[in-house]
């Protein structure tokens, strides 16, 4: 306000602001007496209102969730804004610091805004990684995004517990992105896919078969990311247009036969340590894949996987050429010769080859070689 009495244009914006929390639940939900508004000549001003939808829509998705949702005191336009945006995070903060000042808050807090949302729910991120609740509350809060057109689901569950996937996830035909955090995977013996998952990132997750084995048919699945994930010698996955395979730190028998079909392929990440196909030909079942994979543009191999494709390695060389190998990167043990030998042909072998990384280990000494071809 000026010396005259008037509200001027100028706005002001603070540089550093501490970060708003919920303290309790009616923070989300304001009453009517909140935070009332006073009509003033600067309110023709009013520019962030008068932007496109979306624009607004992707503001207050840059939001955390419960500064989104005290938006609804600033006018009847905007009132119910919040609780129609399409993706719904709740993040490690959040969660955690609501958790901290009552778990029984934090769960009506999350009941009560699922309650309020209107129109389908695209993303949903639920991340609880930092405290234990029960597999009732997070079963609820999962069957109700999965009944309204979920398309991103994203849980991250803590270690404390053991949470096993309800139906409703098997049964989400809606379903293109789907990221998991220790969970268990046991579909059921109903299960007939993710007709429409194009994305699939599991981390310290828990295949457990129905019968003899755990059949994913995901026929547009693009992106599969397997990280410290138990059981995965269960598990047979039918995903004809798959691009990029990673596998981490994985201590079971991975089935790639699997991928032998997957002519797509053009990122393959095998930093694991056993391969296995139930029938101890380890190597030949490695070299299938790659001649298999005419499109390859990315392979990382581990010391473990290198160990094994080095096994009785043929004088005249590989039996397989990577013509469209880019990107090469090796987890090489130099005090292997069969492994250092085995890196060598590998690289003569991949004649558009561009960029080398070479991790090498000699001892306990571990160094990371560049090379830009």
């Amino acid at each position: 306000m000026n010396k005259n009495g008037r509200y001027s244009n100028t706005i002001v914006i603070q540089e550093k602001h501490q970060p708003l929390y919920l303290r309790n639940c009616s923070d989300f939900f304001p009453s009517k007496t909140d935070g009332k508004r006073v009509a003033v000549e600067g309110d023709r001003d009013d520019r962030i209102s008068g932007l496109p939808r979306n624009v607004i829509d992707h503001i207050l998705e840059l939001l955390p969730v419960q500064d989104a949702a005290r938006t609804s005191i600033l006018s009847s336009n905007w009132r119910y804004i919040w609780s129609t945006l399409s993706n719904l995070v709740l993040d490690y903060d959040f969660c955690r610091k609501l958790i901290g000042e009552s778990e029984s808050k934090f769960k009506l807090a999350v009941d009560e805004i699922l309650l309020l949302r209107m129109g389908n729910i695209v993303k949903f991120v639920l991340d609880i990684s930092g405290a234990y609740l029960s597999c009732a509350d997070i079963d609820r809060w999962v069957l109700f995004v999965t009944r309204n057109g979920v398309k991103k689901l994203t849980l991250r569950i803590s270690n404390l517990n053991t949470y096993t996937l309800p139906l409703s996830i098997f049964e989400c035909s809606t379903l293109t992105s789907l990221e998991l955090t220790n969970c268990v995977f046991k579909p059921p013996s109903s299960f007939l896919g993710f007709p429409n998952l194009i994305a699939l990132h599991l981390e310290v997750t828990t295949f457990v078969p129905t019968t003899s084995f755990c059949v994913i048919n995901a026929p547009l699945l693009r992106y599969l990311s397997l990280d410290m994930c138990p059981g995965t010698q269960y598990l047979n996955i039918i995903s004809p247009v798959l691009k990029s395979l990673g596998v981490r730190d994985s201590h079971y028998y991975l089935m790639l036969n699997c991928f032998i079909n997957c002519k797509k392929l053009r990122v393959v990440k095998l930093l694991c340590e056993v391969v296995d196909n139930q029938n101890h030909d380890e190597k030949l079942t490695l070299e299938k894949l790659l001649i298999s994979l005419p499109a390859l543009e990315v392979l990382y191999l581990s010391s473990y996987i290198l160990e094994i494709l080095s096994a009785d390695v043929v004088p005249n060389g590989l039996p397989f050429t990577l013509n469209f190998l880019r990107h090469l990167s090796l987890f090489v043990a130099f005090d292997h010769l069969g492994q250092t030998s085995y890196a060598l042909q590998l690289i003569k072998n991949s004649p558009s080859l561009s960029k080398l990384e070479i991790w090498g280990s000699l001892g306990a000494t571990t160094k990371l070689f560049l090379c830009d071809l």
